[in-house]
């Protein structure tokens, strides 16, 4: 073994010995974390530096300084990079014998793998087919590109043409589909290969995805009559009131049954009593299956909820026994939402066994017996909210809370030895995972992570969670415990992340606003991102608390925090700094009231604004938080409050899920 090598040993070993003390509850920071770093830093600003120092003779073609570099780095975890980035660098001129030998060198690893596919990209658009059939792996490249270059391949250099099959999961996609596959299928096509019963099922998916140039383009792929069939489809779709002329369809039940049976799913978005009513008309004459009978009165019952019908929706239940979970929850909560506690009580009852046994469903049920017999007056509550109690959770605080109890907070470490962990700590991909991350190969660290953890059983999990919060990588950390299954292991679910710059910008925030615990900026940021400091949403939103742009943008201003453009946001401290002091503008807004203003940042200020302006200051806080309209949000509040709590405790703060003016408020 070289020097570097026995140093990467060593720094696995001290941070596997810092790592393995348990740090108790009430910790206040991450040692481990820390240590480590100190501990490293020498051996690892040597190392990064001769890589960079050998990526800059990749790019320069200096191959003499480049063979002395690989030398000198030849025990060092992203030995294998160097010789993907130089391949890399002459890929488009197909070195394959290079390539050969860095996939035999690299066999069944995360950077073996990527080559190939790199490798494989590069052959398919270069249309090299017969060497592409070479490197390509049915059973293992699922990517749509590659199967249609594949497909493609057969067609032109392997003696075969591609399977009905292959043509057919390529083909049936709602959306367009990637370019790689034009030739595939304008050769299938051309050669009769697409049938009128395909285009038709592809043209469904497009339209039941709302994508309508992608109907309006397949349309033009069939036969004059069932083109003329796909734009009444089409014109329904956009359309759905076209259905209340119901003799327009009446007439040729066989030829119009897919039509009507997705205009009547549209027209129930729009006026679920409508739907109803059409759907009636139509039973008569298109005797519907009992599989669509079923599928369209949960649609319509969901439909009902949504649009705040309960007359409606309970007739529906009682006359065609439309019994689905999700029903008899819109149904609860509705009730609730009338504090119509008899009829809540009714609808748990009817709930599986299973969800009635849920913290929310008990403390509910606890609630109702509380209204309707007058509260502390029954045994059988406070044996349901003792239940509720057990449980680390939104609603085991508030069951807690009102039985005047202690919180459960069931903190259990994972039971891994430190020789497990020092195991996993040294396992080659880690180490190369850990590299990556350090010198900002993010794309190259995930996936090095997501290859190595794909086959592990429980107790390497646990064991790759311990490894992943010593390095400061939260969001693994949590997703390691979470796929194992463990949930009680708070110091991996629950880290103290970035802890000096949460409780600086706490007092910065309070300094110039109103104060703002650093438990709820943890809550905030665990549940918008995990701790993934380059998070990114499909809504543009970055960073660990998910900010958009022009929410920066215009917070910066307001709190003198420096922002020049979005990916600012991914630096831990400006993102924390900037949420945070929206998070206050937001407390600032609503009274103070944290779970206000946390509904606030997640849906926004003004749509909440408006649920408060709908229920006129009727409702009591817990009722107003289950029945918040949106599922997102109202998962969102009851997590952040309760993360608040768990932050507490494991900064060695006893702190209660609701503050005096939060439960006192109507709402």
């Amino acid at each position: 073994m070289s020097a570097d090598a026995k140093g990467i040993a060593l720094l696995s070993a001290l941070l596997i010995t810092c790592l393995s003390v348990a740090a108790p509850a009430t910790t206040q920071s991450e040692p481990a974390r820390v240590a480590t770093s100190k501990v490293s830093e020498g051996d690892d600003t040597n190392l990064r530096e001769k890589l960079r120092r050998a990526r800059q003779a990749i790019n320069h073609n200096d191959r003499q300084q480049l063979q002395k570099l690989k030398t000198e780095l030849k025990d060092y975890p992203l030995a294998a990079y160097i010789d993907y980035w130089s391949i890399s660098e002459r890929l488009h001129r197909l070195p394959l014998k290079d390539v050969d030998q860095f996939l035999a060198q690299n066999k069944d690893t995360a950077i073996g793998d990527w080559m190939q596919i790199r490798l494989l990209r590069q052959l398919g658009n270069q249309k090299q087919f017969e060497t592409f059939l070479r490197y390509f792996q049915p059973a293992k490249h699922h990517r749509a590109s590659l199967r249609c270059y594949y497909a493609n391949a057969l067609s032109q250099q392997g003696g075969q043409q591609p399977t009905q099959q292959l043509i057919s999961e390529l083909w049936l996609v709602g959306r367009s589909q990637v370019k790689e596959c034009d030739p595939v299928f304008a050769k299938w096509i051309k050669g009769g290969g697409l049938t009128q019963e395909l285009a038709w099922k592809r043209h469904l998916l497009a339209i039941e995805a709302d994508n309508l140039d992608l109907a309006r383009y397949i349309a033009k792929k069939m036969t004059p009559s069932q083109a003329q069939k796909a734009k009444l489809l089409q014109s329904i779709h956009r359309s759905p009131n076209k259905l209340l002329t119901h003799s327009a369809f009446a007439h040729n039940p066989l030829e119009y049954r897919g039509i009507v049976l997705h205009g009547l799913h549209q027209l129930a978005k729009k006026d679920a009593g409508k739907a109803e009513a059409a759907w009636h008309r139509y039973q008569a004459s298109y005797l519907f299956s009992d599989a669509e009978q079923e599928t369209m009165f949960k649609h319509l019952a969901q439909q009902f909820a949504r649009q705040d019908n309960m007359q409606r929706l309970q007739q529906l239940v009682e006359h065609h026994a439309v019994t689905g979970a999700r029903t008899i929850e819109w149904l609860a909560r509705q009730s609730l939402r009338e504090l119509n506690w008899q009829q809540v009580a009714f609808w748990i009852d009817r709930l599986p066994v299973e969800q009635q046994q849920l913290d929310r469903w008990l403390y509910w049920k606890a609630r109702c017996l509380d209204e309707l017999y007058g509260q502390g007056s029954s045994e059988a509550s406070s044996h349901l909210y003792r239940k509720a109690a057990r449980n680390r959770s939104y609603y085991g605080f508030l069951a807690a809370d009102t039985l005047g109890q202690q919180y459960s907070f069931e903190h259990r470490p994972a039971p891994i030895t430190p020789i497990q962990v020092q195991d996993m700590a040294n396992r080659p991909a880690l180490l190369r995972a850990r590299e990556l991350q350090a010198i900002g190969e993010l794309f190259h660290a995930r996936r090095e992570w997501r290859y190595a953890t794909k086959t592990m059983d429980h107790q390497e999990l646990l064991a790759a969670g311990k490894v992943a919060s010593a390095w400061g990588w939260y969001h693994k950390s949590i997703q390691s415990v979470l796929a194992a299954e463990y949930l009680d292991d708070l110091e991996l679910r629950f880290p103290l992340a970035f802890a000096d710059i949460v409780h600086d910008v706490s007092k910065q925030v309070g300094a110039q606003s109103s104060p703002l615990e650093p438990y709820l900026i943890y809550a905030v940021a665990r549940q918008e991102s995990h701790f993934s400091h380059d998070a990114k949403s499909s809504s543009g939103a970055l960073g660990l608390m998910q900010l958009l742009p022009s929410t920066a943008k215009a917070t910066a201003q307001r709190a003198g925090v420096r922002y020049r453009r979005s990916w600012d946001l991914l630096s831990p401290s400006t993102n924390i700094a900037l949420g945070s002091f929206y998070l206050s503008t937001l407390l600032n807004r609503f009274d103070n009231n944290r779970f206000l203003a946390a509904a606030a940042y997640n849906a926004g200020p003004t749509r909440v604004a408006g649920w408060l302006k709908e229920t006129r200051k009727q409702l009591p806080y817990d009722v107003w938080i289950e029945t918040i309209p949106y599922k997102e949000t109202r998962n969102y509040v009851q997590n952040v409050l309760a993360y608040t709590v768990i932050y507490a405790y494991r900064s060695g703060t006893k702190l209660q899920l609701l503050r005096e003016n939060e439960a006192a408020s109507r709402l």
